[in-house]
């Protein structure tokens, strides 16, 4: 009998009548295209070798596949795959070694009969969609080296304690699942174990300390998970320990010593606990630890010295804990460090100048805390220095002139310290720096026209400083520009024509200034600005009609507390997207019905002019009162738009007819509620006394339901606010989740909606746009098939709602705003769901968080994240923050990606072929990754 090894295509394959056998078919990494596999395969009776990996095929695996007999390997990974995994694999028993199923679309549980496969070695499963749970009986398979089930989001349940039996295993992932339960103390059996990767995942309990019997343990990925208590000090006795990953957890207690005894780590991250005490000064013994990742927990006292003997720290987060002291001078031992942050605490003392011997420093960042004295000129003999962040100490002195010498320099931020003389003219040989902040300083003097050297400059923000003299008219070479914040300093003159040159700008802040003259025409060049201030100076002339074609204006428009003179410029009905203007303050006249065609206005003060005539009659300005146009007595109430019924004066006062009716119909609607209340109570007593004495968060009675109402219906409906407001009941609750709660409501024709009323913000909060206008603003405006459409919005003093189709089969909360996450991406719309589901990815949130990030929704939270000064990598997850430059470049180059899809303007948006382009221009070759030694937030297949 011959046999034959086939490495090609296959066409016609088989057994040949002359003996021939087929014992290896092997072609991975073919473009074979087929939309099932071939059945004629199943023939091959002394098949041993299958592997058909990465042939892009789709189709059910064949249960017939189950007969062959001497298969040995069964590589089917990498392909569009979908259906069950065939029990009958299980009659594989006696041959097949190594299974590969992975990063396909297999659905479905895992057989049990998969435990009777005695001879297998590698069991791969990861990336797929399978669910129910890991079948206990897999504990029997006692050749099994490698058990890989994670990437199946919907596996769920606990983690068998039989798998502690594998005492051959050495790889166990089952990251990026629903598994639940604890980590099985029979796990410490697993004396062969090298990688344990279960992050992102429902597991909770403790950490078992069982775990430091594993004594070949290399890698320990526990990240992401619910997991609570101490971190035990068995985990000292795992000599081959190079990565120990907790971070993300509720983990309590003190970092043990014992750690230090894990003579081989290199990377060692515990951040976003909530650990307590002191940094043991024994993981001074760590000398090949290259990372050091404790941000983020309530650790105290102060920092060791003996970090310095971390000779091979590379990176060393301390940032966000409570740490107190000076920062040990000895760090300048530290030759190969590369990212050092310890914003977020209480470090006191001077900014020590042997920081200088750190040659490899990339990063630093001391920002936000108690440091004094200057800033030492050894900073600035630093060639690698990309990212200099000091502010929010007490720093004082001036800026050295040789800041020059760090032509490394991206970001330079030196904000809300006490700094003081000149800004050093040597500043604008800096032809890197790309951020510049010297904010909420005591500054003085001009600022220097050098300035305009650094072509590359995007940020310049010296607002609340004590500078003087003109604008430099040369700042209008920084066509790079895209924030400018001048304000709050004493500036003279006019605003410079050549700020017309700022095409990529969309923040100009000038106010609080000596500014005089006329707002330049050029303005109207500025067709990215999305927020203009000029309030507070002595700006005169008219208000010149070209800023109503910067259509790009979103967020404000403050031309508040000059000397403009005229009428509110026609082209104003241009600004449909403006969410605020303040014109008050100013010797404006004329009619104001031109506002009534901005939209979106959410605030607007027209108070201390000479507006006359009437008020529009929109939704919006029917929710404004006096409070807009005070000391503007020829402005009137209108019921038509164009002609006046009341002068404003009685405003405040009961206005018309039609507030008395209303007045009375709420009285009269109050008394029938008391009679009613009291024959409910005397026939219920019992029941509501205990209603009362066990009230509930969603309950309606708590809330002030009282009229006016502002009711904006999307579209024709027919049901009224009272129709809703009847709804609200406990019992029509269907979900409750961090921005609100969610009742089901059925209207008087028979229709089903579902009424999210938001949670009240806390008072010692004031965010700039809550949860509500976020939702308003984004849902508003889209009709996508995956998103739950927007019937209208409800509101009044203190309650908002929002009105949706009620979906039966779903949870709402998960259908809001979820995107196809499976489904091919093709039209213009999609592209920005696309662009919301990256910015959720890079940033670690999801799209409408009210409790994080001001209950903005996702895109309005990025952009004003960076519209408020931060540097761009602060709106990717702190977990990414200290990867390697090169990788955060890349995501950053992902996050501009991302912002390109959510462009508010559909024209502007890419295709997604142009999106695909430009994601692969950003992507590194996979060489350049695997060099890398740090942990990846989101490992590979074969860690899972």
């Amino acid at each position: 009998m011959k046999f034959l090894t086939l490495s090609y295509p296959f066409a016609g394959v088989s057994d040949q009548p002359d003996g021939l056998r087929v014992i290896s078919l092997s072609i991975p990494n073919t473009f074979l295209n087929l939309s099932s596999l071939p059945s004629q395969l199943s023939s091959l009776s002394s098949l041993q070798l299958l592997n058909l990996s990465s042939t892009n095929i789709s189709g059910p695996i064949p249960p017939s596949f189950g007969s062959l007999s001497s298969l040995r390997l069964l590589d089917l990974s990498s392909n569009s795959l979908s259906g069950p995994i065939p029990p009958e694999l299980g009659r594989l028993g006696l041959s097949l070694q190594f299974l590969f199923l992975n990063s396909n679309r297999l659905s479905g549980r895992i057989p049990e009969q998969l435990a009777n496969l005695s001879s297998l070695q590698v069991l791969c499963l990861q990336d797929n969609v399978l669910n129910g749970s890991i079948p206990s009986q897999l504990g029997s398979l006692l050749s099994l080296q490698q058990l890989r089930v994670g990437g199946n989001p919907f596996l769920t349940g606990e983690i068998p304690p039989q798998l502690g039996l594998l005492t051959n295993l050495t790889t166990f992932g089952a990251a990026a699942t629903g598994l639940s339960g604890v980590i099985p103390p029979t796990f410490g059996n697993l004396i062969n174990l090298q990688t344990l990767a279960l992050y992102d995942t429902d597991v909770f309990g403790s950490v078992p300390p069982e775990l430091g019997f594993c004594s070949e343990l290399r890698n320990l990925y526990l990240h992401m998970n619910k997991l609570t208590g101490s971190i035990p000090p068995q985990l000292g006795k795992l000599q081959k320990l190079t990565s120990l990953l907790l971070w993300g957890n509720s983990l309590t207690g003190s970092i043990p010593s014992e750690i230090s005894s894990c003579s081989s780590l290199v990377v060692f991250d515990v951040s976003a606990n909530d650990l307590t005490g002191e940094i043991p000064v024994e993981l001074g013994n760590l000398t090949v630890l290259e990372q050091l990742h404790l941000s983020d927990n309530s650790l105290t006292g102060l920092i060791p010295w003996q970090l310095s003997n971390c000779t091979s720290l590379t990176t060393l987060q301390l940032d966000k804990n409570q740490l107190s002291g000076p920062i040990p001078w000895q760090i300048g031992y530290l030759k190969l460090l590369q990212t050092f942050f310890l914003w977020g605490n209480l470090v006191s003392g001077t900014i020590p100048s042997s920081f200088g011997n750190c040659s490899e420093l990339y990063a630093l960042d001391l920002s936000g805390n108690k440091l004094t004295g200057q800033i030492p000129e050894e900073l600035f003999g630093l060639k690698k220095l990309s990212k200099l962040l000091l502010l929010g100490n007490s720093l004082s002195g001036g800026l050295p002139k040789s800041v020059a010498n760090c032509q490394s320099l991206v970001r330079l931020r030196l904000g809300e310290n006490q700094l003081s003389g000149q800004i050093p003219k040597e500043l604008g040989e800096l032809q890197n720096l790309v951020f510049l902040d010297l904010s909420m300083n005591h500054f003085s003097g001009g600022l220097p026209l050098e300035i305009a050297n650094i072509t590359v400059l995007e940020l310049l923000d010296v607002h609340n400083n004590y500078i003087t003299g003109e604008i430099p008219s040369q700042l209008g070479e920084l066509v790079n520009l895209e924030q400018l914040d001048l304000s709050r300093n004493s500036f003279t003159g006019g605003i410079p024509i050549a700020f017309g040159n700022f095409s990529y700008l969309n923040k100009l802040i000038l106010n609080n200034n000596l500014l005089t003259g006329s707002i330049p025409q050029s303005i109207r060049n500025l067709q990215k600005l999305t927020l203009l201030d000029l309030s507070f100076n002595s700006l005169s002339g008219g208000i010149p009609p070209e800023i109503g074609y910067v259509s790009s204006l979103t967020i404000s428009l403050d031309l508040s507390s000059n000397g403009f003179t005229g009428e509110i410029p026609e082209t104003f009905s241009g600004l449909t997207q403006l969410q605020s203007l303040d014109l008050s303050r100013n010797t404006l006249y004329g009619s104001i019905s031109v506002l009534g065609f901005l939209t979106s206005l959410t605030l607007l003060n027209l108070s201390f002019n000479n507006f006359s005539g009437p008020i529009p009659v929109t939704p919006f300005f029917r929710t404004l009162t006096s409070n807009s146009f005070l000391e503007n007595p020829n402005l009137c109430e209108s019921f038509d738009g164009s002609t006046c019924s009341s002068r404003l004066g009685h405003k405040n006062g009961v206005k018309s007819s039609k507030t008395i009716t209303l007045v009375a119909v709420i009285l009269a609607s109050v008394a029938i509620a008391i009679v009613a209340s009291w024959i409910l109570v005397s026939r219920t007593h019992k029941y509501a006394i205990e209603k009362s004495l066990v009230p509930t968060t969603l309950s309606p009675g708590a809330e002030d339901f009282s009229y006016p109402w502002t009711f904006i219906p999307f579209q024709k409906l027919n049901f009224s606010i009272d129709n809703i407001l009847e709804c609200l009941k406990d019992e029509n609750v269907i979900g409750k989740g961090c921005s609100g709660v969610v009742y089901k409501a059925e209207m008087p024709g028979g229709e089903l909606i579902a009424v999210k009323k938001l949670w009240k913000t806390k008072k010692d909060e004031e965010p700039a746009v809550d949860s509500f206008a976020a939702e308003i603003q984004i849902l508003g405006h889209i009709r996508h098939r995956n998103i739950v459409k927007l019937l209208g919005y409800c509101s009044n003093k203190s309650v908002k709602l929002l009105l949706y189709n009620y979906i039966s089969n779903g949870n709402l909360q998960q259908l809001l705003l979820e995107y196809g996450y499976t489904m091919n991406i093709t039209e213009k719309s999609d592209v920005y769901s696309y662009g919301v589901v990256l910015l959720e990815i890079l940033s670690g949130r999801s799209a409408v968080e009210s409790q994080i990030g001001d209950g903005l929704h996702i895109v309005e939270w990025v952009k004003k994240k960076m519209g408020s000064f931060e540097p761009a990598v602060t709106v990717l997850d702190s977990k990414l923050q200290g990867l390697p430059d090169q990788m955060v470049q890349e995501m950053l180059q992902t996050l501009g990606i991302a912002m390109f899809c959510v462009n508010s303007s559909p024209a502007e948006r890419p295709t997604m072929k142009e999106v695909v382009a430009l994601l692969m221009e950003v992507k590194s070759p996979a060489e350049e990754w695997g060099k890398t030694t740090q942990p990846l937030i989101k490992l590979s297949s074969n860690q899972r």
